[in-house]
């Protein structure tokens, strides 16, 4: 396989991989978010969430940039069932809930108000980045146990603590040197999913159990270990398109799911571009047009004018060679 090691290094380093800076402005925002709620819910005399967690991307580390800075960041406010009451005593409506937090984190700061989601409370910045508030109830069960509620369309089962844990037992799993790459092969699959706006795609949380099932090994090479994914979860999508949620007992996705079955289509495409890399042949210039067609990015549009203006002279040397070559001694 043509080494392209590199550069696709380099790619996600430069145009997939969140930097610290993007991270640390992401957590001021999700604590100053948390400040303003707890705030906004003592003055209207509410009760205050017991904890919050954050989910998602975030917690996993496996954000990737966005177009237009559209970064997100989901922190959920858990509050005791017994907390959550109306105005007569009864239970309230996940609706109500969301609204109470909704009423509370707007301050009139926000040029966008922050707004109700289906499954949460979304807060809008000027740059194009929100972070989402899912909003929890705790039950104590019988046994002692806990059972965590979202407000959805309607109380719904959910274990935000769970999905984390179950992230962080997953790399445990892998050898350390493979934990970075999970990751960093979870970022790019997320990219070449986001770099096809037009097509519906399963979200970043069904590629991170898919990327799950199939990778283990880890390899020196990240564009070796990303071709070989992207082929296994191709493989994997032939044979079901179903992916069970790893905590919850549901379907991320059915057997028919039309998100997974384009995946599986558009991994079948891009498989067969890379096929050029195993030509003894083959040409740095066309190796990374086949990695820019996989992509869907220009990144790689100046490393393919250096590989072709080197390819150029390459070759004129080697005729100027030839040229210059004594002729044999005739007798």
């Amino acid at each position: 396989m043509k080494d392209c090691n590199k550069e696709i290094s380099q790619y996600h380093k430069d145009r997939v991989v969140l930097d610290s800076e993007q991270r640390k402005l992401l957590r001021k925002r999700r604590n100053a978010n948390r400040d303003r709620l707890k705030r906004g819910l003592k003055v209207k005399d509410k009760p205050l969430p017991k904890e919050f967690v954050t989910q998602g991307s975030y917690a996993a580390k496996t954000t990737i940039q966005e177009p237009d800075n559209a970064y997100d960041i989901d922190d959920g406010a858990v509050f005791n069932i017994d907390d959550l009451k109306g105005p007569q005593g009864g239970d309230m409506t996940p609706g109500d809930a969301k609204k109470m937090v909704r009423d509370a984190v707007d301050d009139g700061s926000f040029n966008t108000p922050p707004e109700v989601k289906t499954n949460c409370v979304r807060v809008h910045y000027n740059d194009g980045s929100h972070v989402d508030i899912p909003v929890y109830r705790k039950v104590i069960q019988a046994d002692g146990s806990e059972k965590f509620e979202i407000a959805s369309s309607v109380w719904k089962e959910s274990d935000p603590k769970g999905v984390n844990n179950w992230f962080n037992e997953q790399l445990n799993l892998r050898a350390e040197e493979a934990r970075d790459q999970m990751r960093a092969l979870i970022r790019l699959l997320k990219a070449y999913c986001k770099h096809r706006p037009s097509y519906s795609l399963p979200s970043g949380f069904v590629l991170t159990v898919l990327v799950d099932e199939k990778y283990w090994l880890h390899d020196t090479c990240l564009d070796q270990a990303f071709r070989s994914l992207i082929s296994a979860i191709r493989d994997r999508l032939a044979i079901s398109k179903q992916v069970r949620h790893p905590v919850v007992d549901e379907n991320l996705a059915d057997y028919n799911d039309a998100k997974c079955a384009k995946l599986q289509e558009l991994l079948s495409v891009s498989l067969e571009h890379l096929t050029v890399l195993d030509r003894s042949n083959c040409l740095k210039s066309e190796a990374l047009k086949a990695w820019k067609k996989v992509f869907n990015t220009d990144y790689f549009d100046q490393a393919i004018s250096d590989a072709e203006a080197d390819e150029k002279r390459a070759a004129a040397a080697a005729v100027a060679s030839v040229a210059v070559m004594p002729k044999p001694y005739a007798s």
